[in-house]
């Protein structure tokens, strides 16, 4: 038969099945089975179960106590729990539980473990939202120092004190669902860890920026401002550009049937450069139709624009690129003034304007 899973299993309230395989020798019926536990990994798991109940308590303490349980992950390297809460918590918040949990974790509280009945577990105030997994006899993990911090129904592993935590640090908190917000946090070695790991990131990025940790927020703004005056400049200088292209492109009118038309290839970077050279070609003719054709980032772009007197006419600019577009093997349209398309071969797009000079004579034809 197959091995069983290397789990732990509870088929009834009293009773736990430990399954495991055979990875060397053999194993039969009647033979004694010594089992030992990782320390080192159970004690990590217990981190961060008892950080569990303290984030418990401090979500009630800080929210309120409308929180509640509705699910939970303790492993040995992190932990999660999901509550009831209609809201995201805000930074203040998060930061107000974590500041709470780590001052019980300072202050290293007795965890303290007991059986009792259910009932009197509850009639004590021990927090137990899955009352149907109780039998009648549970065990209690209790955190206080006079006052009671946490008190909850939990039959997991723990920490004889909150010092054994060390730290915990909440790394995200989301939503999971309507009304249900989802908390993940780390404790104890991988907390640990995670520190060193920022650590040595901010180390990197202050030499990347040439400068020390502490100054490193000041140097990025000053490398943020100096980024957006430059960026500021390069726009300037592609709409001073843009506008020089323009009036090139003013001396390339030709006649179509009477109207006058700006059907070329345009020198541009950006899809919104070609949009306003268009509109200042348009303005320009005062009475015309343009159709401008750039390559940007590899993909062949068309723009066409129409006068109000001329869409009356019936000239379309939204048939008149939709057409075009399709000899680079794109599509696209718009409105009877402006119209934009794209395609997938650059190479074509000289011939989307001859078929634009085409569009605009048929049109011009039917009207």
């Amino acid at each position: 038969p197959p091995a069983p899973p290397s789990e732990t299993l509870a088929p009834g309230r009293r009773h736990l099945v430990h399954g495991g395989r055979v990875t060397k020798g053999t194993v039969a019926v009647g033979e004694t089975v010594v089992a030992t536990v990782d320390r080192e990994r159970r004690q990590d798991a217990a981190r961060n179960h008892t950080a569990t109940h303290l984030l418990h308590a401090a979500l009630r303490q800080v929210l309120g106590t409308h929180v509640r349980q509705a699910g939970s992950l303790v492993a040995p390297d992190r932990l999660r729990f999901d509550f009831t809460h209609v809201s995201p918590l805000t930074a203040d918040e998060l930061r107000s539980v974590e500041r709470l949990v780590n001052a019980k974790v300072r202050d290293n509280v007795a965890v303290q473990k007991r059986e009792t009945t259910f009932r009197q577990a509850t009639a004590d105030g021990a927090l137990a939202f899955f009352g149907d997994r109780y039998g009648d006899r549970v065990r209690v993990v209790e955190v206080a120092n006079g006052d009671v911090f946490s008190l909850e129904v939990c039959g997991g592993t723990h920490v004889d004190a909150t010092g054994d935590v060390g730290y915990i640090h909440v790394v995200g908190e989301s939503s999971i669902g309507a009304g249900m917000r989802r908390i993940e946090a780390l404790s104890g070695r991988a907390a640990e860890s995670l520190a060193r790991e920022q650590s040595g990131l901010i180390e990197r990025v202050a030499k990347h920026l040439e400068t020390s940790p502490a100054e490193m927020e000041s140097r990025v703004t000053t490398l943020t401002q100096e980024v957006a005056r430059l960026r500021r400049a390069a726009a300037a200088g592609e709409r001073e550009a843009s506008r020089m292209g323009a009036k090139e492109l003013l001396d390339t009118v030709q006649e179509l049937d009477g109207v006058k038309a700006v059907v070329e290839r345009a020198q541009v970077s950006s899809a919104e450069a070609l949009r306003e050279t268009g509109d200042w070609l348009r303005d320009k003719l005062g009475s015309g139709v343009v159709v401008l054709g750039a390559v940007v980032n590899d993909r062949p772009t068309l723009i066409a624009m129409v006068t109000a007197d001329l869409v009356a006419r019936g000239l379309h600019a939204g048939n008149i690129v939709k057409e075009a577009a399709r000899t680079m093997g794109g599509g696209g349209g718009g409105r009877p003034e402006m119209a934009q398309a794209g395609g997938r071969r650059p190479e074509a797009l000289g011939d989307a304007l001859r078929t634009a000079v085409q569009v605009i004579r048929s049109q011009m034809a039917g009207s």
